[in-house]
């Protein structure tokens, strides 16, 4: 079963595993599981991950605040995740938000790890890791990210960035920047042919979508991880297809050929975007501090709540408490502005007789 780890990073175990392969997805065809059942089945559920939670210094029943979601590195327990799917069953969600800083005042997990049920780690370490991302962004590569080890007590102090355009930048035609509000034109357009309509367009969904697209069209599928939309999701008969193509769409211009070998002599239109996938306008960029302490062996535990007295609590065994949060009350906000139009290169022309 570890060989399920090929379906996200083809070609990790380096060895002829084809006829493996073979086998154990004529054992899932046997059975009737598909894919996407069969990670469900052997990915701890979230209920047993999350021992307990808080938000805002509140406690919060861990199943009414975080969901499973399928992400680059499989299935994930997200907090604030908002997809279009549950825009359209609540069409007046909007994100989580934060009053203030400090770690009380954040979200804050205590995590129940298993360390005998790692049979197939993505990485030789035992923890979770946590992604931090926009409310609208598919959980990719490019999330900032942290592991947290097991038995740990961690502070993840977030520091987040703003880029804004201004309404200037809206009325230029010639702009290369898209805002979040014009994906509603962008999803009309061959909304049967898309994989994966996010609730907000961004250069990261957008990025999304075209590697879906270029491994459909390369190998007739698309992985369990990318939304699919009645395409045919991609099993362990697929994997030698999508490692031949892995530079075709694992790389930062999907659709185009940049394995090591010819890369160097690969020529980029950089005036033309991959799948006319453009910057965004507006966008936010999170940075992220980690300070991680043992565990005090001293103190038991009820929830997210301490006590010096073995009979009022719980030992420590095999948890970590995890805590993130804003560091300041102010970030820096950055403005996108026209500074030059062809108003203004033509009202500086000067004709000389």
């Amino acid at each position: 079963m570890k060989l399920l780890n090929e379906l996200l990073h083809p070609g990790e175990h380096e060895l002829n595993i084809r006829s493996n392969l073979t086998r154990l997805q004529v054992i899932f065809d046997m059975n009737g599981l598909s894919i996407p059942t069969v990670i469900n089945l052997v990915t701890r559920s979230c209920n047993n991950l999350l021992e307990a939670c808080k938000w805002k210094a509140e406690e919060k029943d861990c199943k009414t605040i975080f969901q499973p979601s399928f992400t680059r590195y499989g299935m994930c327990c997200s907090f604030n995740y908002i997809t279009r799917e549950k825009i359209l069953e609540e069409p007046n969600l909007t994100p989580h938000r934060m009053t203030s800083c400090g770690y009380q005042s954040g979200l804050n997990i205590l995590l129940n790890l298993d360390p005998d049920d790692y049979h197939a780690s993505l990485v030789e370490s035992i923890g979770t890791k946590i992604m931090l991302h926009s409310p609208f962004d598919y959980p990719d590569d490019n999330a900032a990210s942290k592991l947290i080890p097991v038995n740990k007590y961690s502070f993840l102090i977030v520091q987040p960035d703003e880029m804004y355009s201004t309404d200037n930048v809206r009325q230029e035609s010639t702009r290369y920047c898209i805002f979040h509000d014009e994906i509603d034109a962008m999803n009309s357009e061959n909304k049967k042919k898309r994989y994966f309509i996010p609730a907000r367009y961004s250069l990261i969904n957008c990025l999304v979508e075209c590697r879906a697209s270029v491994i459909q069209a390369k190998c007739g599928c698309v992985p369990y991880y990318y939304p699919q939309n009645n395409a045919r999701v991609c099993n362990l008969r697929d994997l030698e297809c999508i490692e031949t193509y892995k530079y075709w769409y694992d790389t930062a211009w999907p659709g185009t050929d940049m394995s090591p070998n010819v890369v160097s002599l690969t020529e980029l239109n950089t005036h033309e975007r991959p799948c006319d996938c453009h910057p965004d306008c507006n966008f936010y960029t999170y940075y992220v501090q980690n300070s991680i302490g043992n565990l005090d062996k001293r103190i038991y535990y009820t929830g997210l709540s301490y006590t010096n007295y073995p009979s009022k609590g719980k030992t420590w065994k095999n948890q970590s408490v995890i805590h993130i949060f804003f560091g300041d009350l102010v970030s820096v906000q950055y403005r996108r502005d026209i500074r030059y139009s062809w108003r203004h290169v033509f009202g500086n022309v000067s004709l000389v007789k």
